[in-house]
């Protein structure tokens, strides 16, 4: 079982990792911010950025959303 990994951007949140559904590269995002960490490794130092700059905009209903493009690694 993954422990628990506080943000160190907001250090109220809890980062999981994730991919993105498109392509299958491998981040870390926090549940509370959006912070994002790029790589297959714990995220370690300032985030790469927030959700939003990696995803594909928000297009209105029929698109996903932000959370729509990416999915939990579960392994």
């Amino acid at each position: 079982m993954q422990s628990v990994i506080l943000c160190n951007a907001c250090n109220v949140g809890r980062v999981s990792a994730f991919r993105f559904i498109g392509d299958g590269r491998r981040l870390w995002v926090c549940h509370e911010c959006d912070a994002v960490w790029l790589g297959d490794s714990a995220p370690e130092g300032l985030p790469d950025g927030t959700l939003y700059q990696y995803v594909h905009p928000y297009q209105g209903p029929g698109t996903p959303t932000d959370w729509e493009q990416i999915e939990p690694v579960t392994e």
